[in-house]
């Protein structure tokens, strides 16, 4: 497939190009697991053969991807319970940066490789434990909370910080499950054993990124030039280094 076909080959998170790459080709039942605004579900249904539909446990989350996308078929999940879909629903599942954030990742797996068909599709991505992992801005609400909560107050407000990390009623810390208290940072060695022990083959591993823990927490933190000139640098650092992230395809094994 020529790159430039490929609608996330110049944005910042390579994971979006990885996986869209990985599914364009294909046909059938697609799953968005964590699918969270819609943004990546949206333009791999508008660009792909794929019936899309997407789950994520977030209310607000699922609002933004109806108005994204009204034609999305969208589920609300709960934390630590099943999938609701039958055996065998999907031809193909994603989980984009989910996987570190569920408090049973075994258990999770476990019910992916359920609801996917035989021989079907899974591509997962997560951040990888790398000499920069100590900086993973997930974590800071964990060991740094007041400094989390003044920086985080600053940029959107007492509102927002309210919702996504003292009112718990939606069983998340954020995108974080409570009952977890770090956002895994994955050896490879160690994904891939969980994947192989939850049913599933991986048939391509890739990395991206070195540095770009650096930049990603303060080009959230701006805007305008500043942050265009932020993700053009993590674009380029996904690019020419693979340490930071693992991109995962695996098929499901009967």
């Amino acid at each position: 497939m020529i790159v430039d076909q490929n609608p996330f080959a110049r944005h910042p998170l390579r994971r979006y190009a990885f996986s869209w790459q990985r599914l364009a080709q294909r046909d059938g039942r697609h799953l968005d697991v964590g699918c969270g605004d819609g943004y990546f579900l949206s333009t791999l249904q508008t660009t792909t053969r794929l019936e899309c539909s997407g789950a994520d446990p977030h209310p607000g989350y699922l609002e933004a991807a109806r108005h994204r996308n009204g034609n999305l078929r969208l589920h609300r999940l709960t934390i630590a319970g099943e999938l609701p879909f039958d055996a065998g629903e999907f031809d193909s599942v994603s989980l984009l940066d989910v996987l570190e954030h569920v408090p049973d990742e075994s258990r999770f797996l476990d019910e992916v490789h359920r609801v996917l068909s035989p021989g079907g599709l899974l591509v997962l991505t997560v951040p990888r434990r790398h000499i920069f992992s100590f900086l993973d801005p997930d974590n800071a609400k964990f060991r740094f909370p007041r400094l989390h909560r003044f920086v985080y107050t600053a940029r959107f407000g007492r509102r927002v910080y309210r919702e996504r990390f003292v009112d718990l009623s939606d069983d998340l810390r954020g995108d974080m499950s409570v009952g977890k208290h770090e956002h895994t940072n994955y050896r490879p060695a160690d994904l891939i054993g969980l994947l192989r022990g939850s049913g599933f083959e991986p048939t391509a591993v890739e990395g991206a990124n070195l540095f770009w823990r650096w930049l990603h927490a303060p080009a959230l933190l701006t805007g305008g030039r500043v942050r265009a000139l932020l993700e053009r640098l993590i674009y380029l650092d996904g690019v020419i280094f693979k340490s930071a992230n693992i991109h995962v395809a695996a098929r499901r094994v009967p």
